[in-house]
């Protein structure tokens, strides 16, 4: 999967040369002639600071080019080489962005202006009817025209040659984090802070260069599923869990890899970790190309019944478990979510979940080429298992077995993986195992 250099300046070209047909098809379709990309505008970190954020560009122009470089255009019109319109950097404050790769830059005829001039730059070259993509709208109907959205975003779903290398990179890029982390936790490091200094050490990332803030969970914080507070104790008990919720990034594309570690006599805990490992194996294993994604996400919640009832933990039958609501209490998120650009990029959410699964963010039919996240959890969390100690499903768990889990906090795994003609490429566990 991964590419030297020169293979992937290949496939980049390829990559180019295939949105370039996608959008010459869309944009006539849509009644537009052409469409200009921005990248994006500084964005101020609140109206009373005059600091601006890291740039996220916007992920239609981001598509195109592995650059950060606000108030860049790129304007594509079928029939046409594509033209990029940067921005002159005169800043003594800060360093220039970092420029693009050479071999991206030769896709484009590019103009370079004084940076209040890109828009109007961009724009003068451009057809009359251009579509407008950029974040920040301004009430012009040729502005983030809905139906050109939902079209780029769809070009995203299916990733090419030059984004499953990247996606890779990343992806092997993350896993030298987890590696780093996990030692460390096995050695007796008990500081959240400190595990998560550990991965982006690792990672050689900054902590603004990550594709989210990571998420670094020992024992019961476990059970806050974005918990970012991070504890900067040195002790703890020797017994105890950690959960590392982390990624990072290579030319723009994310990796979103999670990983629950288990140190000392742990016992129920670690048969439930392990349960979990092999039942995200087998949900990966069941992956076909034509297979609704919400389907395999309700298979999600039977296979964690079963388990459940194989540990003691459930009682009754797996079948009750899902029927009356237990695994949604303690499995409460979706199954995962499209992987690219974005950590959860849209396009793959064309229509609403059904209501128990609403915070499902993938309902898409499985194609091959997409890339997603599959990440089976389970979390003691108070608010959510709360009502089922007082209700008629009481008696479908075992609350001596949930009070012994209770203190590590959760179980959360996660493998990004490439939907193939017969199945998928665990993007993850090759990293792992290489």
């Amino acid at each position: 999967m991964t590419l030297p250099m020169n293979d992937l300046a290949d496939a980049y070209q390829e990559h180019v040369a295939a949105l370039l047909r996608a959008y010459s098809a869309a944009l006539p379709a849509l009644g537009w002639d052409a469409v200009a990309l921005h990248a994006g505008a500084p964005m101020l970190k609140n109206r009373f600071d005059d600091q601006h954020l890291p740039l996220s560009p916007t992920p239609a122009f981001a598509h195109w080019l592995p650059a950060a470089v606000a108030d860049a255009w790129i304007v594509i019109a079928p029939g046409r080489r594509p033209r990029l319109v940067q921005p002159l950097v005169d800043d003594f404050w800060e360093a220039p962005p970092a420029p693009p790769p050479a071999f991206a830059l030769g896709a484009f005829d590019v103009e370079t202006v004084a940076a209040d001039r890109t828009r109007a730059a961009a724009l003068a070259g451009a057809p009359a009817r251009t579509a407008i993509i950029t974040r920040d709208p301004d009430g012009d109907d040729a502005v983030n025209p809905a139906a050109v959205c939902a079209a780029l975003d769809a070009t995203r779903t299916r990733k090419s040659r030059y984004e499953r290398a990247c996606l890779a990179l990343a992806t092997a890029r993350a896993v030298r984090g987890h590696r780093a982390a996990a030692v460390q936790f096995a050695n007796g490091e008990n500081s959240e802070l400190r595990l998560h200094l550990a991965y982006l050490e690792a990672t050689d990332q900054d902590d603004a260069e990550t594709p989210y803030k990571n998420i670094v969970a020992i024992g019961r914080h476990a059970a806050t599923l974005h918990h970012v507070a991070y504890e900067r104790g040195a002790t703890g008990p020797a017994d105890q869990s950690l959960l590392v919720d982390a990624g990072a990034a290579h030319l723009g594309y994310h990796a979103d890899i999670t990983r629950t570690h288990v140190r000392g006599s742990t016992g129920l805990f670690a048969e439930l970790v392990l349960a979990l490992d092999r039942l995200q194996q087998e949900l990966c294993a069941r992956i076909r190309p034509g297979m609704a994604y919400e389907a395999l996400h309700d298979l999600s919640h039977e296979l964690l019944a079963a388990a459940l009832c194989e540990l003691g933990i459930g009682r009754g039958s797996a079948e009750a478990l899902v029927a009356r609501g237990v695994t949604r209490a303690l499995f409460p998120h979706g199954l995962g979510h499209s992987l690219g650009l974005q950590t959860h990029d849209v396009g793959m959410k064309l229509t609403p979940p059904r209501p128990e699964n609403r915070f499902l963010r993938n309902t898409s039919t499985i194609e091959v080429d997409q890339v997603f996240t599959i990440e089976p959890g389970c979390y003691f969390i108070e608010a959510l298992i709360a009502p089922l100690r007082t209700d008629d499903r009481a008696a479908l768990l075992d609350w001596k077995a949930i009070d012994a889990l209770w203190p590590y906090g959760g179980i959360r795994i996660e493998d990004n993986v490439l939907v193939d003609a017969d199945g998928v490429t665990n993007l993850t566990r090759l990293a792992f195992a290489t």
